[in-house]
């Protein structure tokens, strides 16, 4: 599997047409005429450096803008794609081809050009899409040991807080604990690992089912002051059902996917009709949402729709849940040990009622 961000790994792009006559000609003025240098021009009219480049150098007419199929963004769309891609990979989150291809295809159906049915953006555009932006490549990753074991690096550990203090700093944070919140999520399945038994030293014990069965996902949220928002379940199923609920904490939502693990479109549900309703009432301050990169699908309009409401979504190092995620550390972790007791009791239970 690859990851885009950089590389040598050579990709057979399709190049098409993805800037206009008139971009084109007035970058290449703006070089001639008025002395801008190549680089940016091509920024200032958003077109591959390396293009233009060619066009003031004259190994290509100016006039020869003959390609291929139009794009399916424009390019200040396409840019706000790169940029996404890039600051996430500046801390470390790179995507995979199907990845991008379909963080494409969603950020498609957001801006309306897509339909939720449609056939996602096919291969030929991600070779285009990577063709017209140079600076993104594609790299063979690294093992998780030798990933996990760089990102808790002191140098990584320390460079994540220095950040975080200067966010922080700059939103005036640090006396408002009440708007700082952690969220995670925790995929549960009726099958657990089974404990310790005790049977006839004559007789092996038999093997306690642990087939998997449909996975129900739980999200859970609190602010640094202790107080936590009710919990988000995601199921397995195409309709949610209200009865789904019952029993549960008070306030408690949910939603449904086909497989009951969450995705960018339950995530974004999840903040703009559960997550919001608990933090309203800040005025005009900022509130401050660290989350997990492997577990939550951020995209560009999740990103968009955040700056909106003034919430940042400050992204957790990869690779070290086990260490600076609280919400893994200090309640999915010991509700996951009392989820498993409780499977084990299922079938005692059961015995003692018979």
């Amino acid at each position: 599997m690859n990851f885009v961000l950089s590389s040598k790994v050579q990709l057979k792009r399709q190049k098409y047409k993805s800037y206009s006559p008139t971009k084109l000609t007035n970058a290449y003025l703006d070089v001639t005429d008025n002395k801008l240098s190549v680089a940016k021009a091509a920024r200032k009219y958003c077109l591959p450096e390396q293009t233009l480049r060619d066009r003031v150098l004259g190994h290509i007419s100016v006039d020869n803008v003959k390609s291929g199929p139009p794009p399916v963004f424009d390019c200040e769309q396409e840019a706000r794609l790169v940029q996404h891609i890039k600051e996430m990979g500046a801390v470390g989150y790179a995507y995979t081809r199907a990845e991008v291809v379909d963080l494409g295809s969603e950020y498609a159906v957001h801006l309306g050009m897509k339909r939720k049915d449609d056939k996602h953006l096919s291969l030929r555009w991600f070779y285009g899409f990577m063709g017209r932006w140079p600076e993104l490549k594609v790299w063979r990753p690294k093992t998780i040991s030798e990933l996990r074991a760089k990102a808790t690096s002191r140098t990584s550990i320390y460079r994540y807080f220095d950040e975080l203090d200067r966010i922080m700093e700059k939103y005036e944070l640090k006396d408002r604990p009440q708007s700082i919140y952690n969220v995670d999520e925790k995929g549960l399945q009726p099958n657990f690992k089974p404990p310790n038994v005790v049977a006839s030293a004559e007789y092996v014990p038999s093997t306690l089912s642990s087939e998997k069965g449909q996975t129900t996902t739980v999200m859970g949220c609190g602010n640094a002051l202790g107080h936590q928002i009710p919990p988000y379940f995601i199921f397995a199923g195409k309709r949610m059902r209200q009865e789904l609920l019952e029993g549960a904490t008070p306030g408690a939502d949910g939603s449904v996917s086909e497989t009951g693990w969450s995705n960018s479109e339950i995530f974004q549900s999840y903040l703009e009709t559960h997550f919001i309703k608990y933090v309203t009432g800040m005025q005009d301050k900022h509130t401050l949402l660290l989350y997990d990169g492997h577990r939550t699908h951020i995209t560009p309009d999740i990103i968009d729709w955040a700056v909106e409401k003034k919430i940042i979504l400050y992204v957790l190092p990869p690779h070290t849940s086990h260490v600076l995620q609280p919400m893994d550390v200090g309640c999915f972790g010991p509700f996951a040990r009392i989820y498993s007791s409780r499977m084990s009791q299922i079938p005692t239970h059961q015995f003692i009622c018979n």
